[in-house]
């Protein structure tokens, strides 16, 4: 596989570059800033650029038959102010994926999205947590109608734990007040679905 991964140096960015390259894949990861990436190998290319940079996204596609997004608003930023900066630049990604000949995208969105959860969680996320989650629908709404080969992915919270290689997953599963899943599992998620077809125009949420 040759892989294309936006929001490469976040937690479960970090994870996928590493476990892409040791299945022995072809790794290009597209950043902002290379400094906060310092994984070396020979497997491994670093395009550097923004999200709004259609000629570098267009070159980072260069021979890559899948792409991941990871990408996520910044927590503490969103809690104040809302940010559509991701719906706002993914057409970038659309078109360059489209005019290159590239149909596989898996998109990690998140549990939040998802009506079936327990209603406290439900009630802090249309309050204290809405502008963390306000642009969510909105990005899935322009991968569903990409025309691309697209998996959304809606993991539950997340956190800094171990890699199991276990999850339960489904299309819009019951998230209960203690659903989490590791970073780790997420990129795990990715990598065994990045070569199944099981979830391919579908949303799966996963958690354990």
């Amino acid at each position: 596989m040759r892989i294309l991964i936006f929001g490469a140096t976040g937690g479960t960015g970090r994870h996928l570059v590493s476990d892409f390259l040791e299945r022995g894949s072809q790794v290009t990861a597209f950043v902002r800033n290379p400094g906060m990436l310092t994984t070396k190998h020979p497997n491994l290319t670093i395009v550097e650029g923004g999200l709004s940079d259609h000629n570098a996204i267009t070159h980072a596609l260069n021979g890559v038959n899948t792409v991941i997004s990871v990408l996520g608003n910044t927590t503490r930023k969103a809690l104040f102010k809302p940010s559509n900066v991701i719906s706002q630049n993914l057409p970038n990604i659309i078109s360059a994926m489209q005019q290159g000949g590239v149909e596989r995208l898996l998109f990690v969105s998140s549990f939040g999205v998802n009506v079936k959860i327990f209603w406290p969680e439900k009630l802090l996320l249309r309050t204290l947590f809405r502008n963390l989650f306000a642009d969510l629908p909105v990005q899935e709404k322009l991968i569903k109608e990409s025309g691309l080969n697209w998996t959304i992915v809606r993991p539950a919270r997340l956190t800094n734990g171990p890699k199991t290689g276990e999850c339960r997953s489904g299309e819009n599963i019951y998230i209960h007040p203690f659903s989490n899943i590791s970073r780790a599992d997420v990129a795990d998620f990715l990598l065994k679905e990045g070569v199944s077809p099981e979830y391919q125009r579908k949303v799966a949420t996963i958690s354990y």
